[in-house]
């Protein structure tokens, strides 16, 4: 389960437990969380989520939407995200099962947990040839914002491959996953944006 923890000068405001499809931020009283601050439009934005994850969206909003310091107008979020709106901070925190997951700052792979590793992806092409990324989190995205978005699903015991952003399909075995997910498995190669990542599970 995940939640919105919304925060003003570093107090907490309110804390919101994420329980359907779509919640809107903004400061009508008629938005699910309502931040009453001149520098919030009054249906700012909204956090849609799915089987492939929680997706902040920007609602044309006067003064945007930013997530981790980067404007943004949908973004696929991660366990500690931030997401700035006007003055106001929202941090989205997935819970699981009680346990404290270390979270790296952005650009660094996530180190092992006590949880036993059971895949990861190995770049195979390019400047970062063989880098290593675990597959530890409920939801792992891969690529550039805006460009091509890939997202990796813990479902139970599978891994779920989507696609999310980008007009370019990205590949699993040169098979198109634009508009059907695939469900990963051992040697599986994925492609995008030119790039080659094996699938290696344990």
């Amino acid at each position: 389960m995940a939640k919105i923890i919304v925060t003003f000068n570093g107090l907490v405001q309110q804390e919101i437990t994420i329980s359907k499809s779509r919640l809107t931020i903004g400061r009508r009283p008629s938005n699910d969380i309502v931040i009453d601050h001149l520098t919030v439009s009054g249906q700012h934005a909204a956090i849609d989520t799915s089987s492939n994850g929680s997706f902040v969206l920007d609602l044309g909003s006067t003064n945007g939407t930013m997530v981790n310091g980067q404007p943004v107008k949908k973004h696929l979020l991660q366990d500690d995200d931030v997401i700035d709106i006007g003055k106001y901070k929202l941090r989205y925190q997935v819970e699981q099962s009680g346990k404290q997951t270390f979270v790296p700052p952005a650009g660094q792979v996530q180190s092992a947990t006590a949880e036993k590793l059971r895949a990861k992806i190995k770049v195979m092409t390019g400047g970062n040839a063989g880098k290593e990324l675990n597959l530890v989190k409920a939801v792992t995205t891969i690529g550039s914002p805006g460009t091509q978005v890939i997202a990796i699903t813990q479902q139970g015991k599978d891994f779920v491959i989507a696609q999310v952003e980008g007009d370019a399909a990205a590949t699993v075995n040169t098979v198109s996953i634009k508009d059907k997910p695939h469900t990963l498995k051992h040697a599986d190669m994925i492609e995008m944006s030119g790039t080659k990542m094996a699938v290696i599970f344990y």
